[in-house]
């Protein structure tokens, strides 16, 4: 589907709600855990704000803690889910399910080294985050090449929103550590393939009677 210089996609990129290992302090990356209590109070937010929205299509990581949030979007407007594993948090390999501490005890041969650059080295089995915002900003292409001039809702994590952000806006990846995206927060670009902009970033207005934690990203 060809998509002319007027018609503009926006997307909505939403990230999932606090996990039990969000909280624990765990890298989670493509392994999952459940959502706290925090989490799903998150999630109903976020899916209720977006409930006043015109929305065409929900896309969705294939992980549980996305997967779940975007049932919620996805109910009120009785729209399908389209689940993408391009959408999925970065891999961590070796590191998933453990925390900072496990990890530089049973991995210290490495994890000095690639804790002090692990923007551009890849743990065992695991992505740089080049890899990662590759995958994830060519999902996108094609996700605004489907929807011309329609509005989207993409529940990812926080280094997909990342990317996406970081790309579309020629940010180099090397100030990566100078933003960050909280649970159940509202990320909205706007534009064609040829450019995008940035309407509104880490939107949390819907959350502010609640706590927030902000232990890990992924």
């Amino acid at each position: 589907m060809e998509q002319n210089a007027e018609a503009q996609t926006t997307l909505v990129l939403v990230r999932h709600g606090e996990t039990e290992w969000n909280l624990e302090g765990r890298w989670q990356g493509q392994r999952d855990s459940r959502l706290t209590a925090l989490g799903r109070e998150q999630a109903s937010r976020t899916a209720t704000r977006l409930s006043r929205m015109k929305i065409s299509a929900v896309y969705t990581s294939d992980l549980g803690r996305a997967r779940q949030v975007a049932q919620l979007i996805a109910a009120p407007h009785g729209l399908p889910l389209i689940e993408r594993e391009d959408l999925r948090e970065r891999s961590y390999g070796v590191l998933e399910g453990k925390t900072d501490q496990e990890a530089a005890a049973s991995e210290r041969s490495w994890y000095i080294t690639w804790k002090a650059d692990h923007l551009h080295l890849a743990a065992p089995g695991g992505e740089t985050y080049q890899m990662l915002c590759d995958r994830v900003v060519n999902e996108l292409y094609e996700i605004v090449k489907s929807h011309p001039g329609e509005t989207v809702v993409v529940s990812t994590h926080g280094g997909p929103i990342k990317c996406a952000l970081y790309y579309f806006l020629s940010i180099p990846l090397s100030l990566w550590r100078l933003t960050w995206v909280a649970n159940g927060s509202i990320t909205v670009l706007r534009g064609s393939c040829d450019v995008m902009r940035t309407a509104t970033f880490n939107d949390i207005c819907h959350l502010e009677s609640i706590p927030t934690s902000e232990k890990m990203e992924d």
